[in-house]
């Protein structure tokens, strides 16, 4: 466990002081709030971390299979060729 001092708006913190039955209730609110933000920072964190690896992945795939040269014409031409197989794969 760490501490970190920090300064909040006095106003704020008088006007939902009321909200909590003592100061305790409500230090251990705001650090149940600080713990979600920060789980929720790092949790985005990391998924940007698997976005960035699947897409080198996917671009090391591209140019071991030869079509990293694909022009954008030709990948809407694949991509509709794919949906057009799908389509007939659940029509049946």
């Amino acid at each position: 466990m760490c501490s970190y001092n920090i300064t909040l708006n006095d106003t704020l913190v008088e006007k939902v002081r009321s909200s909590f039955p003592d100061d305790k209730a409500l230090t251990l609110w705001l650090q149940q709030q600080m713990e979600e933000l920060l789980l929720n920072l790092y949790l985005r964190q990391e998924s940007k971390k698997r976005a960035r690896k699947a897409i080198a992945a996917m671009r090391q795939q591209s140019e071991n299979n030869g079509n990293s040269e694909m022009t954008l014409e030709e990948i809407n031409a694949e991509i509709r060729q794919a949906r057009q197989e799908r389509k007939k794969a659940i029509a049946q």
